[in-house]
């Protein structure tokens, strides 16, 4: 029996390593697949990371676009207002020099009043004006100043006729007693 007892020592040892390999496998098993759960997870929480870092800088792209656009707007605005203000100066200027030359010309007709020797003291003095009328005649309307009293009338002249004979006279309308050549 002496043997019987040896053979049980001996399953005895191979049962208990057979356990304890079993618990040593089973020890290492769960500590690979929590490494490769953790491994996992780690690569799920790259993926996420990178996803957010492409779509900040995306958002930082376009965050530059519209500060670019702004910049251009602000720059547009500013060249606007800098225009205007020129064109402002501009305008100014030039109402001055309207103003300048308003006077001037308003100085020369004064002046050729004063040397005029048709023009009385009242400021008065003949006029003629003419225009086309839509047949082809010269229509002149003539203002004199005939011994203080003012006539007016008008003579009817074809541009296209030979001139009138010799002798001839034209009459004012508005005064036939005043002969005009």
């Amino acid at each position: 029996m002496d043997n019987v007892d040896t053979w049980v020592w001996v399953l005895i040892a191979v049962v208990a390593l057979l356990l304890l390999a079993g618990l040593i496998y089973a020890l290492t098993a769960g500590r690979k697949a929590k490494e490769k759960r953790r491994l996992e997870q780690e690569a799920k929480h790259r993926e996420e990371a990178q996803r957010l870092r492409d779509e900040g800088r995306q958002a930082t792209v376009h965050a530059r676009q519209t500060e670019a656009t702004a910049a251009a707007a602000t720059a547009d605005a500013e060249k606007a207002r800098l225009e205007a203000e020129r064109l402002e100066r501009q305008a100014k200027d030039l109402q001055h020099e309207a103003a300048e030359k308003q006077q001037h010309a308003e100085h020369h007709l004064s002046k050729a009043d004063e040397i005029d020797p048709d023009v009385d003291a009242d400021g008065r003095t003949g006029d003629r004006r003419t225009d086309e009328n839509r047949t082809g005649e010269r229509r002149e309307t003539v203002i004199e100043d005939h011994h203080g009293e003012e006539h007016q009338g008008t003579r009817i002249k074809d541009v296209d006729a030979a001139p009138p004979a010799a002798g001839h006279t034209d009459r004012v309308d508005g005064d036939p007693g005043t002969p005009r050549r």
